[in-house]
């Protein structure tokens, strides 16, 4: 009996054995009458193919942004890649890569055999090259055709290429779950570093999760991710790749996976994001975008990105909290297609014109409006900065006076007009560095009639706003509609010292290849005399030291470490607050208010919303930066001038101020009201 039994065992043996050789050899003749088949790619075509690759945005430091992906993978060659990721995979998946032909006979006969005596496919017997074969220009589907496609295709890659070429597009081909292909792009969505930075403990997570990405997810299943890791580590170990104590140490020491990255459009700088995304596809369309493996090197700045978009949120948070009653956010409606809630907008650039922070909204994945350059709305007083720029270049001075009283002028239709100070307060005779610190309306529309409306939207078209400007005296307190972009410009025209940028984002454009497809230096184009341009930031300094911007101080803005020029603004309607400001390191510009044309509520102010954002955005850019103050030497003179006679201050005078005069322009004549003693 017992004889018979290993007889008809070794029967069923031969049996199994037999059909393995057969199936074997019918495989073989499949495979040799494929391979020279149309269905298969050429030579050519194979050599030629590129999968899609991820193109790259990076700030002005090398960080990453985001990227724009059909399949979000950046190809690097295997030089790149670290020592242990190539044996980490080739001891989990093809432990004889380098010693076979593209198929791996002994392994291909053993997953034969298990499969039919467990009558299932329960192993599967495909080498990297095979792998890379099926991922190249196959389906994933389970039949003899495809199989022997497959067969036939890694005979070609192996004739085709070399073993680490196989490996290198192996690498950079296969898919690590989350949308990420590649070990690149895996290495820095899992660990935050570079493939050629992983250490063995890393590269063996990464190696166990291509077979089932959603199953070995670290993410999704942190504990199945751990388990196969020892699978690798284990196979490493028997393939001598590392030793027994390496092994035994790194089995309970699981690397330190990093948090989530975000997966929302453009990260921490959506509306950049979008404002780059329009760039390239006008320029080199969407299939390089998405497809084409660039790198697009900007000006952006992602610490002070992410110090602006914090600063924006928290600040309206804290807004809405403090006049709930004033301020009902409602984040599920919309008025006319925009969210009835408060929005924010903010810019800042560099002393070239590149965009350092740029945040266009509150919520770019709720609303996709750009109130930076999208938005035209009325600037109130912020306009006023062009009328007295004008005044200045039309040989006013800071320290020239102008009667402040009520006035009634025709207006641009014909009718009686009388422009009314804010505050509904009057002082009389006012300097003019006093009434653009104070913001008041009347000098300013007198200066605007005085220097001639078409010359003040001269001036304002020169520094930097291309938005239409009717030339009307109205204009000086507001009524026309620009944007944040526009004004944002212009003041950094002034911290130029009267040299308008050309405001740019992107520095760099790279191929694939490294080819240099675009290069954008800085452009800065003289348009106002720069000693006009000093006298302005003089005069501007006023308002952020003592006048409708003091409030900056209580918001962390210390001026007497770096110096601070700007200028709020307001509509009569309280529908738009503004700030626009500078430093000697970069010009920033806040805008704050609703999408829809209402009241944010009566009373509100660009000092109240616009400044407390702008100076602490301010306050945090500037922390670690060198104490520095406006350059404001120039064809000027400085006087004493006394309060009350508005001439030449004598020590007997009991009230002064120093003001700032052209050279040869200033006062004479000694103040006649506090005579004193001879």
């Amino acid at each position: 009996m017992e004889i018979l039994k290993r007889e008809l065992r070794l029967f069923l043996v031969s049996g199994v054995i037999a059909l393995i050789f057969s199936s074997l050899g019918f495989l073989i003749a499949v495979v040799l009458l494929v391979v020279n088949s149309e269905n298969l790619p050429d030579v050519e075509k194979i050599e030629a193919f590129k999968p899609p690759q991820a193109t790259t945005v990076y700030d002005r430091k090398g960080r990453v942004i985001y990227q724009f992906y059909e399949e979000r993978r950046e190809y690097i060659p295997l030089s790149d890649v670290s020592p242990a990721v190539k044996k980490a995979f080739i001891a989990l998946e093809d432990k004889r890569f380098y010693r076979h032909w593209g198929v791996d006979l002994k392994r291909t006969l053993k997953a034969m055999l298990v499969n039919l005596l467990s009558m299932r496919v329960r192993q599967g017997g495909s080498t990297i090259t095979q792998q890379l074969a099926r991922n190249m220009f196959l389906t994933h589907e389970r039949t003899l055709r495809r199989k022997v496609q497959e067969l036939a295709l890694a005979l070609k890659l192996e004739a085709t290429f070399t073993k680490d070429e196989i490996l290198e597009r192996y690498l950079n081909q296969i898919y690590f779950g989350e949308g990420v292909y590649g070990v690149q792009s895996a290495a820095r969505f899992y660990f935050g570093k570079d493939a050629k930075d992983l250490d063995v403990n890393e590269a063996a997570l990464l190696a166990g999760i291509p077979k089932n990405p959603s199953r070995f997810s670290p993410y999704r299943n942190p504990e199945l991710a751990d388990r196969r890791r020892k699978v690798v580590l284990w196979r490493m170990y028997r393939e001598g790749y590392i030793t027994r104590e390496e092994y035994d140490s790194l089995r309970e020491n699981p690397p330190k996976v990093q948090p989530r990255p975000k997966t929302t459009f453009g990260g921490d700088a959506p509306y950049f994001a979008e404002l780059v995304r329009q760039y390239v596809i006008e320029r080199y369309g969407e299939n390089f975008l998405y497809r084409g493996g660039g790198r697009i090197y900007t000006t952006l700045d992602l610490d002070l990105q992410r110090m602006a978009v914090g600063v924006v949120r928290t600040s309206l948070n804290n807004y809405e909290k403090k006049w709930k009653r004033i301020i009902k956010p409602k984040y599920s409606e919309y008025e006319g297609g925009k969210p009835k809630y408060l929005q924010a907008a903010l810019i800042a650039l560099d002393t070239t014109g590149g965009i350092l922070a740029y945040v266009g909204g509150r919520d770019f994945q709720h609303s996709q409006f750009d109130r930076v350059r999208q938005a035209h709305r009325q600037p109130g007083s912020a306009f006023k900065i062009f009328v007295y720029t004008a005044a200045f270049s039309r040989g006013w001075s800071p320290g020239d006076t102008i009667r402040d009283e009520p006035v009634e002028m025709m207006d641009d239709m014909g009718r009686i007009w009388s422009p009314k100070n804010y505050d509904g307060k009057y002082e009389g005779l006012i300097t003019l560095r006093r009434a653009l610190a104070l913001s008041k309306n009347v000098p300013a529309v007198k200066l605007t009639l005085a220097v001639g409306p078409s010359y003040v939207a001269e001036v304002a078209r020169n520094m930097g706003v291309t938005s239409r400007i009717p030339a009307f005296a109205s204009m000086s307190l507001g009524g026309i509609e620009v944007t944040l972009w526009e004004m944002t410009r212009a003041v950094s025209t002034l911290m130029n010292v009267g040299r308008r940028p050309n405001v740019y984002f992107i520095t760099r454009i790279e191929d694939a290849y490294g080819n240099v497809l675009e290069e954008n230096s800085p452009v800065l184009i003289q348009v106002l005399d720069p000693n006009v341009a000093k006298m302005t930031t003089y005069a501007l300094t006023y308002v952020v030291c003592c006048g409708t911007a003091y409030n900056a101080r209580r918001y962390g803005w210390d001026n007497s470490v770096i110096q601070a020029a700007g200028k709020t603004g307001t509509t009569d309607d309280y529908r738009d607050t503004w700030f626009v400001g500078y430093s000697p390191y970069m010009a920033v510009g806040v805008w704050v208010g609703y999408d829809s044309l209402r009241t944010i509520f009566y009373g509100a102010t660009g000092s109240e919303l616009a400044v407390p954002i702008w100076a602490k955005f301010m306050s945090q850019a500037h922390k670690n930066l060198k104490p520095r103050r406006f350059d404001l030497s120039g064809p000027f003179t400085y006087r004493n001038i006394c309060n009350e006679s508005w001439k030449v201050a004598r020590s007997t005078c009991p009230k002064k101020s120093l003001e700032m005069f052209w050279a040869g322009k200033e006062p004479k004549d000694s103040c006649d009201v506090h005579m004193g003693r001879p």
